[in-house]
C-alpha cells in the first residue's frame, strides 16, 4: 500500500482509492496466504520466466537483457507466499514517436538496438487499425503475466487491478496496451486484464496476437469507482458515472418513452 502515491487526485478519489480499493485488493490477496509486492526491476521477471520455462515466454520488452529500463518505464508486481513468487506481471511505459504500427513493425518496440538483437528473419505485421492511429504519445504495455497452476483466479483479477491501478496513478500515458492470443481474449482481456478493446491482429513468429487497448479516459474513470475493489464485479462493464456522462453528452433514446 505504501507504493501507492495518488497525491495528484481530487481528495474524494484519493480517498476511495487509499481508503477502499487499496486496501479491499490487498486484502483478497492476503486470504490467499498471499504478499503482493511493488518493484521495478525486470530481472524479477526473468528470474520468473526461467523457473517456469515450460509455461511462460519471457516477452521481449520485459527481457532486461534486450531494455533500457529504470523506475520511470518499469514496474512489476508479484505476488509471493512464504517468500517465493507464484504469480506477476509487469508494465512498461513507451513513447511512440510515430505510430504504434511502425514502432511494431520497426521492432523498436521490442528491443534496444533492433540490428544487433533481433533475429535474422524476424518481422512483425500489424494489422490492427487503432495501432496507426496511436502516434506522438506514450504508451503503457502489460505483459508478463503469469500464474502457478492451482491458484484462484482471483489472485489474478486482484494482481492486474493493483498493477493497472498503480500505473494509473503514477505515470502518465494515453493508452494501455497488451498482445495476447485469441484463447486469452476471450477468458481475460476484459474481465481480468482489464482492456475494453481489442482488435486482430499482430503477426509474430507464425502467431497471430490480439491488440488489447484501453485510452486513460476509460481507467480515469474505473480507478475512482468503488467497484474496481468488487472483485466479483466484472471490470469493463460501464460504471454509472460513464453512464450519466453518455446522457449528458446525447439524449438516450427508449422507444415508447420520452428520451432521457
Amino acid at each position: 500500500m505504501d507504493h501507492f502515491d495518488a497525491s495528484w487526485l481530487p481528495a474524494s478519489s484519493r480517498q476511495t482509492i487509499a481508503g477502499v480499493t487499496v486496501p479491499a485488493l490487498v486484502e483478497a490477496i492476503h486470504r490467499h496466504n498471499l504478499t503482493p509486492r511493488i518493484s521495478h526491476d525486470l530481472r524479477t521477471v526473468a528470474d520468473i520466466q526461467r523457473r517456469n520455462a515450460n509455461r511462460m515466454r519471457l516477452f521481449q520488452p520485459f527481457n532486461p537483457e534486450y531494455q533500457d529500463y529504470d523506475p520511470s518505464n518499469a514496474v512489476v508486481i508479484t505476488m509471493e507466499r512464504d517468500g517465493e513468487p507464484v504469480a506477476c506481471a509487469g508494465t512498461r511505459l513507451f513513447w511512440i514517436e510515430d505510430t504504434l504500427g511502425e514502432a511494431f513493425q520497426s521492432l523498436r518496440f521490442f528491443y534496444r538496438d533492433v540490428p544487433t538483437m533481433a533475429s535474422q528473419d524476424e518481422t512483425v505485421v500489424c494489422t490492427a487499425p487503432s495501432a496507426w492511429s496511436i502516434a506522438d504519445c506514450s504508451v503503457a504495455l502489460t505483459g508478463a503475466a503469469f500464474v502457478q497452476q492451482g491458484e484462484s483466479s482471483d489472485v489474478v483479477r486482484a494482481m492486474m487491478r493493483l498493477l493497472h491501478l498503480w500505473v494509473a496513478v503514477h505515470w502518465r500515458w494515453s493508452w494501455i496496451v497488451g498482445l495476447a492470443e485469441k484463447a486469452q481474449v476471450r477468458a481475460y482481456a476484459n474481465d481480468v486484464y482489464g482492456f475494453p478493446m481489442a482488435e486482430t491482429g499482430i503477426a509474430r513468429f507464425g502467431r497471430w496476437y490480439w491488440l488489447l487497448l484501453a485510452p486513460r479516459s476509460f481507467y480515469r474513470g474505473v480507478i475512482v469507482d468503488r467497484s474496481y475493489a468488487d472483485l466479483s464485479q466484472p471490470l469493463c462493464l460501464p460504471t454509472d458515472a460513464a453512464i450519466r456522462a453518455a446522457g449528458a453528452r446525447s439524449p438516450i433514446f427508449r422507444l415508447g418513452g420520452a428520451a432521457e
